[in-house]
């Protein structure tokens, strides 16, 4: 019997762009779209963004010494990179919201994001943040996904066995890490699919 379902939000639940960021920023680098190790080590320290354990600044200029991107200043910056965060997907929150009117779940937001995009997100007041009964984020609990203690503090909230889980998220990584510990994993593709998914398990 499923007790929980818990919820990606980038990707999922919110919408992301990188254009705009890739065409602010990394555009301007005087590197001249800087090469695939250089982004690579970018995106992998963004991760110990995601985890909380580097600072705005220390962000900033991680990205000014890598990125060579110092011409911007760091507000500039800073809003090219929540303009990552474009929008978001009303059929996965309608979604979102029978279930939580069903009043049948505990529903829980597990999320790898940065106090950066965090504040942008809290400064939308988008209604859907209410709808769950957790969030857990990443920059606060200092892990992330595909991290399986990311997932075993995901259990310990829902409070029920990982067989009792529903986990719904875009990243492959993550869908089979969830797994491993025995959790029901769903990929997000599209709300068609999901919805089909989810009426398979009587959630819908």
């Amino acid at each position: 019997m499923i007790k929980a379902i818990i919820f990606d939000l980038g990707g999922v639940v919110v919408d992301l762009d990188f254009s705009n960021f890739y065409n602010r920023i990394i555009t301007q680098s005087p590197l001249n779209k800087p090469q695939t190790p250089i982004m690579l080590e970018f995106f992998r320290q963004s991760d110990i963004y995601h985890q909380g354990n580097m600072t705005d600044d220390e962000f900033y200029q991680l990205a000014c010494d890598l990125l060579q991107v110092c011409m911007v200043d760091q507000s500039e910056f800073f809003k090219a990179f929540n303009s990552i965060i474009s929008d978001i997907n009303l059929d996965v929150i309608k979604i979102i919201k029978k279930i939580r009117d069903s009043k049948k779940f505990k529903l829980i937001a597990l999320s790898n994001v940065n106090s950066s995009h965090w504040d942008f997100i809290l400064k939308k007041k988008w209604d859907f943040l209410h709808y769950f009964d957790e969030l857990i984020l990443s920059h606060e609990i200092h892990l992330i996904k595909p991290d399986p203690k990311t997932f075993e503090y995901a259990i310990q909230k829902a409070g029920c066995k990982p067989e009792q889980i529903v986990f719904i998220d875009d990243g492959l990584n993550n869908i089979r890490s969830a797994k491993q510990l025995g959790i029901i994993a769903i990929k997000y593709t599209n709300t068609n699919e999901l919805i089909a998914e989810l009426k398979k398990l009587k959630i819908i």
